[in-house]
């Protein structure tokens, strides 16, 4: 079973660090901080050692809401771990739940961009009630361009009561002139930020027990211009008076000319046991005692943490434990060229011994960058391969590809397999022109490899990651053209071809493999080759051969061409079900039940989307409950059970129905046709406009087709027949140009009229595009065509209906499968399938098989010429 991974959360990045005791009360800027209440956005801009992070924390405490709190660094450069820890962080101060409805939506982000996901985070916010406080510390630690845009899209949505707060050394690299012009911006500048005199007598006497003569602490003022961290250093200096003529002796020049002096100060008035402690640990971002006690090889490592805590030495609890601590930057920079000017291999061999100690505890990540940070490039590869799965499957791409891209030579340092990965994560990224480009080099690596079975592997992936840059660029023609020279049968490549393209949609045609529901005979042609190539070489059953099947049944489905859809469906579903994976057993399902409906087999499609649902609670995948109780109630509106199909949608969770999202397009657009059916046309604009919207960004054809029809039908409805013929047309212009059938006809024959009145109107809409006379003939000629073969049975003849898995027990009953293939397919044991029958037959009112099936044709639960299923 393909599972989500839960995302890896550093608790001590999303905790709020502890109010240092004794630290002076700045009230002027604490005050300046609550005017940010009344702004969308506040910055806190200065330099290291500002005290930005001391005042956002003391001014955090102070709030009666508890803020949401992350702590930023360097490895949060990737657009997907950025907005994780964003939900995390605002999950666990005001919505706990938040994470939970999130995190399956992260996996959509592959197919749509950052801001639909976005477009969710933000309705979830203005869900709550009470004011929403988020505070990102240490931004100027991004640098990741589309972290930066996605981050000014959510600003400029977000709800009134929530305030975002921002520290960083820069300024941020975005404008924010349109927030501040519009009072929705607070800036906390460093000429703000300066301490004060009255302020820094405090600082010493109050919260340090220094006594310093007025001169003195003007002297000090004069020196470091305010600047709080020169204040600090120069507090731990004068810690014992009797030094304090010689510390003010040599203290001359501006904060910036006196920080190694200051730095010197401290560093030389420590013990040697104390320094030797503070090199070794130096090369940590983040550090507890068993790590400090691998690099300084001791076993005393919690005391000295603890000591150095209590001496205001420049140490950062960052968990309410005291377990997990850091440096300040200013003081561990110092330590770090203390220790590079001391001992250079020292630093390398503590990075080694850093890599390891974290690989030791799972926590990759750090491992990864101490490896790289050691020139240890081969423990790099190796941790890489390692852990690229776990970070493939959270999204995580960006910094895996950054981490590919550390080696000096790849093509000498990465495994073949790795050069391999880092070219199609470069496709996911948007990067197929580079990955394009490292092809005749990988190519050379395939030649070079001598093993056989090794370089058959390698083949495999070329093969994999050829066809998705293909895919990618749209260059069929190369695929077709050079059909005849692909490869001799091999190995599956498991490192490629069981990857899990589809987390989060119901239909395959809405990804990026799907093509977002571009169809034409050349999109049909290369995915029926490219099928052939990897079935005829051994593939058939790869996970990435199930998706490019699945991909050419929905197109086939939308085609009208319902056999060929239903045989394709027919080799994925045993594969779906014994490979456990729903983002391919879901789509499968739903477009079998599809079919069922456009023959007018509804009981048949209830009982698919039953059983359905069924095997996905049984495999724990409850993401997909949504989807499938919605088109479980788009089955009953279309026998008329409006009632029922409301029992269906009322089970849905409220915030579907609230807050309108791409990602839950299909369960927003039954909610829309049940108004419809109910007609109660005049409430579903809001929704299908906020849809359509996110479906022209993302470039969605199959929604913004499904959208219009909706909206033409809605304004028929209210009976403005100009304006549902002007979106009908939308609809039709995207339609003709892909082929599209299916998404009309299956609206039946509500949308007849529209069309008709269409194709009367022809020619005399001179300021809009419309589709040709003889394609909306086409439509019209199917619909009337379906309107009078359509058998649906609106009611049940049974006292107790059948479940969904009852039907489908029923339906391989009528294929002749004995109690042990039914036990087989459907995972059960034989006891179990004898329990169903015997169910069935007391429901039917039969006793035996035979019965039991000449019942069903006669009750019309079996078709005596049964449609493609």
């Amino acid at each position: 079973m393909v599972h989500q991974p839960r995302s890896v959360i550093l608790k001590t990045k999303t905790t709020l660090p502890g109010a240092r005791p004794g630290s002076v009360r700045r009230n002027h800027l604490l005050n300046r901080l609550d005017e940010g209440l009344f702004c969308k956005l506040t910055i806190l801009c200065a330099p290291a050692g500002y005290g930005k992070t001391t005042l956002l924390t003391q001014w955090a405490h102070q709030q009666s809401a508890k803020p949401a709190w992350l702590s930023l660094d360097e490895m949060d450069n990737d657009l997907i771990r950025f907005w994780k820890y964003v939900v995390h962080t605002i999950a666990d101060s005001r919505l706990p739940e938040l994470a939970e409805r999130l995190e399956p939506l992260m996996g959509a982000v592959s197919h749509t961009s950052i801001f639909t996901f976005i477009d969710s985070l933000l309705y979830e916010l203005d869900s709550i009630e009470q004011p929403v406080i988020l505070l990102l510390d240490d931004y100027h630690a991004i640098f990741e361009e589309q972290i930066h845009l996605s981050l000014s899209y959510f600003i400029d949505y977000l709800p009134g009561h929530v305030h975002l707060f921002i520290a960083s050394r820069n300024a941020l690299p975005f404008s924010t002139a349109k927030w501040t012009l519009r009072g929705q911006a607070c800036h906390i500048s460093l000429e703000q930020l300066r301490f004060t005199h009255q302020e820094t007598a405090s600082f010493y006497h109050d919260s340090h027990g220094i006594s310093l003569h007025p001169q003195q602490i003007e002297r000090i003022l004069e020196r470091t211009e305010g600047w709080v961290a020169g204040l600090q250093l120069a507090a731990i200096s004068l810690t014992n008076p009797v030094h304090h003529d010689r510390f003010f002796d040599g203290f001359n020049g501006s904060h910036h000319n006196i920080t190694e002096y200051l730095l010197h100060e401290v560093w030389l008035r420590l013990p040697a046991d104390l320094q030797d402690f503070l090199l070794a640990t130096c090369i940590l971002k983040r550090m507890d005692a068993p790590l400090c006690n691998r690099l300084t090889n001791q076993t005393q490592s919690h005391q000295i943490l603890t000591f150095l805590h209590r001496q205001n030495i420049f140490l950062i609890p960052l968990d309410d434990y005291h377990s997990w601590y850091r440096y300040h930057h200013l003081f561990g920079d110092f330590l770090e060229g203390q220790l590079q000017r001391r001992d250079p291999q020292k630093a390398v061999d503590l990075h080694r011994i850093a890599s390891a100690a974290f690989a030791e505890r799972g926590l990759y990540d750090e491992a990864i960058d101490h490896a790289f940070a050691a020139f240890d490039f081969s423990v790099a590869a190796q941790l890489l391969e390692k852990h690229f799965p776990q970070m493939i499957a959270r999204g995580e791409l960006s910094t895996l590809l950054h981490w590919l891209t550390r080696f000096p030579q790849p093509a000498e340092m990465l495994p073949p397999s790795m050069r391999l990965l880092s070219a199609f994560i470069q496709i996911l990224c948007g990067q197929a022109e580079q990955a394009q480009k490292e092809l005749p080099s990988l190519e050379a690596t395939c030649a070079a490899i001598e093993d056989p079975v090794e370089q058959e592997q390698f083949v495999s992936g070329l093969f994999f990651v050829r066809a998705n840059l293909i895919f990618a660029l749209g260059q069929f023609e190369t695929l077709i053209s050079g059909a005849d020279t692909f490869y001799k049968a091999l190995p599956e490549n498991p490192l490629f071809f069981s990857f899990n393209y589809n987390a989060t949609e119901p239909f395959i045609r809405r990804t990026t493999l799907g093509l977002k529901g571009m169809l034409s005979p050349q999109t049909e042609f290369v995915g029926n080759m490219f099928s052939g190539i990897l079935a005829a070489h051994g593939w058939q059953d790869s996970l990435f051969n199930m998706y490019v099947m699945m991909a050419l049944a929905e197109g086939y489905y939308e085609w009208n061409r319902l056999e060929e859809s239903a045989a394709l469906l027919e080799q994925i579903e045993p594969i779906a079900r014994r490979r456990k994976i729903p983002g391919l057993l879901v789509p499968c399902l739903l477009t079998k039940a599809k079919i069922a409906l456009a023959t007018g087999a509804s009981i048949q499609a209830r009982g698919i989307v039953e059983e359905a649902l069924e095997t996905i609670h049984m495999w724990s995948e409850d993401y997909w409950a949504n989807p499938l109780r919605a088109f479980l109630a788009r089955v009953h509106l279309a026998d008329g059970h409006i009632s029922l199909a409301m029992e269906q949608l009322d089970k849905l969770p409220s915030f579907i129905r609230e807050k309108p999202m791409l990602q839950r397009e299909l369960e927003l657009l039954t909610l829309v046709r049940s108004l419809l059916a109910k007609q109660e046309g005049e409430d579903v604009f809001w929704i299908l406009d906020t849809l359509k919207m996110a479906s022209k960004r993302e470039g969605l054809l199959t929604s913004q087709v499904d959208i219009a029809i909706l909206q033409a039908l809605a304004k028929q409805q209210l009976g403005q027949i100009e304006e549902a013929k002007a979106y009908l047309q939308e609809a039709l212009v995207i339609g003709e140009a892909n082929g599209y059938v299916r998404s009309f006809l299956d609206d039946g024959p509500a949308l007849y009229p529209l069309l008709a009145a269409c194709r009367a109107n022809k020619g005399k809409q001179p300021h809009h595009k419309a589709a040709s006379p003889s394609y909306v003939m086409q439509l019209l000629d199917l619909l009337s065509k379906t309107d009078t073969k359509r058998k649906t049975d609106h009611s049940s003849p049974l006292l107790e209906p059948l479940t969904g898995k009852e039907m489908i027990l029923l339906s391989m009953l009528s294929q002749g499968a004995s109690n042990k293939e039914i036990a087989e397919q459907l995972g059960n044991t034989v006891g179990t399938v004898k329990v169903y029958l015997h169910r069935i037959y007391g429901k039917l009112g039969v006793t035996n098989r035979t019965q039991a099936l000449l019942k069903a044709q006669e009750l019309s639960l079996q078709e005596t010429d049964p449609a493609p299923h």
